[in-house]
């Protein structure tokens, strides 16, 4: 390997045989530089896909009751963002290797994963000509009764990290959920007893047309209540199905050739949005994480990959547009799009090597979006995956 610092060539890992820098201790010194930032932001966690019968209901609610507001899984903003610029001045990166075959995340070719188990399985049908496309055979399509988001295979061994707002649902939306199933049942019962009045009146009119159009006034309320109760049914279903769900059942996770796993187990995060779901599977696709610094800075080239608005394994690209705090907790910022559905999916480098999962947006903005750094996946998960 080259020593990062004086260039040298040699085949220990540990430290360098000509300037004696322990490599450890240069990438520990350089990550803290390159997530150095300052300021903090209003933000939302990037919105899963919401289920198609979820989108349903929120379009015929808001054509029954003028003024509701369409159900979406966000979180509201908590403070006020500041636009100050990413401290960090990394060396430029130079030997930028080709993108017709898999790199490793120094430039140098990387062999593609063996033609056994899972990896050989999915590489067959979505051959693997590169980085990205090796990463994309390793992201996965998560599907809950609440909705849908991304994640991504970190070990072969069938560990798949995610955010936890995708797999979690928040109490606080299931109860707002409620409400507005509250409110449509009241707002049905509202207009039976004003049918029925109109119908008693009925009788007491005489001129033909008005009775005609009476008529025809309370049919048009009898169809669309008949519509809306049908909705309220299946929305007091499907609460039913969440408050009953279980991930072990419950929760999906589908690959990129359409094959469907159950999830084996699942543990949260209790300070970052990030959860770490396994599949009972041999040798899957992974990501590994980017060892090289040069790759992590400003400017630097980024794809994301995901699920969006159920475009299944989309890749698009963006640039790492900075480093920044919110409620104590560094994020890399990226123009990279996040839409529905891309939460929990990787951020990557052209090599394919991961730099971190996708997970908030800047509320009423375009194009600036936030990914936890890959590193709080060993903080968070290190006890279960090791080294990564």
């Amino acid at each position: 390997m080259n020593c990062p610092k004086c260039g040298h060539v040699q085949a220990g890992a540990k430290e360098c045989e000509r300037c004696g820098v322990i490599f450890a201790r240069l990438r520990k010194k350089e990550e803290e530089t390159v997530l150095a930032g300052q300021g903090d932001m209003e933000l939302t966690v990037a919105p899963r896909k919401t289920s198609g019968f979820a989108g349903w209901v929120v379009a015929l609610l808001v054509g029954l009751l003028a003024g509701w507001y369409a159900f979406a899984p966000q979180q509201k903003p908590t403070s006020e963002t500041e636009q100050s610029a990413a401290v960090f001045s990394p060396e430029q990166e130079t030997d930028r290797p080709s993108a017709s075959q898999p790199t490793s995340l120094h430039g140098e070719p990387m062999q593609p994963q063996g033609a056994e188990g899972l990896a050989g399985k999915l590489a067959a049908a979505f051959p693997v000509g590169n980085g990205l496309e090796l990463a994309r055979n390793a992201t996965v399509f998560i599907k809950t009764p609440w909705g849908s988001g991304s994640g991504f295979f970190v070990t072969p061994n069938g560990y798949i990290v995610t955010n936890r707002h995708v797999v979690e649902f928040d109490s606080a939306q299931l109860k707002e959920l409620k409400g507005k199933a509250d409110k449509l049942a009241a707002e049905l019962e509202r207009d039976r007893r004003n049918s029925a009045v109109l119908e008693n009146q009925l009788g007491g009119v005489r001129d033909a047309g008005v009775r005609r159009q009476v008529e025809e006034e309370l049919q048009r309320r009898k169809e669309t209540r008949d519509k809306y109760s049908a909705v309220h049914k299946e929305i007091m279903g499907q609460l039913q199905r969440i408050e009953h769900s279980s991930w072990s059942s419950d929760i999906k996770v589908i690959l990129i050739d359409g094959s469907e796993f159950s999830v084996q187990s699942l543990k949260m995060s209790d300070r970052a949005d990030l959860a770490l779901l396994s599949v009972d599977c041999y040798n899957a696709p992974f990501i590994p994480s980017v060892k090289d610094n040069r790759l992590l800075g400003q400017g630097q080239k980024v794809y994301s990959i995901g699920n969006p608005a159920g475009l299944r394994h989309t890749v698009t690209g963006g640039i790492i547009s900075g480093y920044r705090e919110h409620k104590g907790r560094r994020f890399i910022q990226t123009d990279a799009p996040i839409n529905p559905g891309n939460s929990g999916g990787p951020l990557i480098s052209e090599q394919g090597g991961l730099i971190g999962i996708n997970t908030m947006v800047l509320r009423d903005a375009q194009g600036i979006g936030f990914a936890v750094p890959f590193q709080e996946i060993q903080t968070e998960f290190g006890q279960y995956l090791g080294a990564l």
